[in-house]
């Protein structure tokens, strides 16, 4: 729009988003139709209409019996208020001749009684712990006020998705006893050489979760997004489900020291479970800075080097597989480190470990170290 009068519009463009367009003649009127950022048009509460049962015609002639109504909040560019996103769900499902599962990203009183459930939470923005999670946990209690089915959201698998990611979402689904959605493609299932893993990881807790398999008590703690578990098949229709322990986080900041004089932060690591391999997660905190070159002791006997440069805000995760994963600050996985020697072996009991690393920058971060051990199984059995 011109910035001075007479007041013209400048660079415009018939036709927009794929319409066709149309010849005016001059002095016609014009008007401005509501847009948004997806590129499209918001109608009047009469064309709203006319889609909800073009809708319903399409489902009718195809029998697809999935609608979300994402994006619901569209309908209040009608001008008409809740009104019209209470009115185009239920034109629609007037509509319809048979039964029709529907999902939606915005909760209303009369569509309540159409909806089976509102699956909120997107998983675009970070990796399984970091995309909205907060938002998808305090959900929880508004969809058990409100007798709908718990959903957690949607979630993404990926190329690089690792098992305790999965892992870490599916215990808080058999905590809540929620559903949830996965997006993926063929090529990223194809890319990730854990895929088998984690779709058998998928069918486990869920099979175990819709079988009422966890008690009162596990669920409560499966809920906690702090605590890691890992379910393995018994058979018989039983499992074995895994807490984790962890221990820390251990900060480590850099020092002026003299010449000479050891820089390591020192920790006394306790592992209340039985001897396997160190688990670790590293986390860079700052606003600038890196550190590189990071190194453990474990009781002066055996060193792992990682040759890594974890920026501010980024993260490094050592699962006991052999395999360090480097994460960024929405918790996305960004590379991966095959280790030339297994990780330290550690006992039950207290061990020392020595920790260190070379900070770069004007104001170097800082960094938390927390350990993790796998916990001796309890045994779940479904009883439905």
């Amino acid at each position: 729009m011109s910035k001075t009068e007479p007041w013209t519009l400048l660079d415009c463009e018939r036709g927009a988003f794929g319409t066709t367009g149309a010849p005016h003649r001059k002095g016609s009127s014009v008007g401005k139709l509501v847009d948004h950022p997806y590129k499209v048009f918001f109608p009047t509460i009469e064309l709203q209409d006319e889609i909800a049962r073009n809708l319903a015609r399409w489902f009718n002639e195809t029998g697809v019996g999935h609608m979300d109504f994402d994006g619901h909040e569209g309908c209040l560019g009608s001008g008409q208020g809740d009104y019209a996103i209470e009115r185009f769900a239920k034109v629609f499902y007037d509509g319809l001749d048979h039964p029709v599962i529907n999902g939606t990203s915005n909760s209303e009183p009369f569509y309540w009684h159409i909806n089976t459930y509102c699956n909120w939470g997107e998983p675009w923005y970070g990796g399984f712990r970091e995309s909205m999670q907060e938002y998808r946990l305090q959900n929880q209690a508004l969809f058990e006020r409100n007798f709908v089915p718990h959903m957690l959201g949607w979630y993404r698998l990926t190329a690089t998705t690792s098992l305790p990611e999965m892992e870490w979402m599916l215990a808080r689904a058999a905590g809540y006893n929620a559903g949830f959605a996965m997006s993926t493609t063929l090529a990223e299932l194809r890319k990730n050489p854990d895929t088998p893993i984690l779709l058998d990881s998928i069918r486990e807790w869920e099979t175990a979760r819709r079988s009422g398999a966890f008690s009162r008590d596990q669920q409560a703690r499966l809920k906690n997004p702090g605590l890691e578990f890992h379910l393995e098949p018994a058979g018989d229709r039983s499992w074995n489900l895994y807490p984790f322990h962890t221990a820390g986080p251990f900060r480590h900041e850099r020092t002026v020291r003299q010449p000479g004089e050891p820089t390591a932060a020192a920790w006394t690591v306790v592992n209340p479970d039985e001897e396997q391999p160190l688990q670790f997660r590293v986390q860079v905190s700052g606003k600038s800075g890196l550190v590189t070159r990071l190194v453990f002791e474990v009781d002066r006997a055996a060193t792992l080097e990682i040759p890594a440069t974890v920026n501010a805000g980024e993260s490094l995760v050592a699962d006991g597989t052999g395999a360090v994963r480097l994460y960024d600050a929405k918790g996305r996985q960004t590379g991966r480190i095959d280790l030339k020697e297994p990780s330290p072996r550690i006992g039950r009991g207290s061990h020392s470990v020595a920790f260190d690393c070379a900070f770069s920058g004007d104001v170097p971060p800082v960094v938390e170290v927390t350990f993790k051990t796998k916990g001796t199984a309890e045994r779940v059995t479904a009883i439905r």
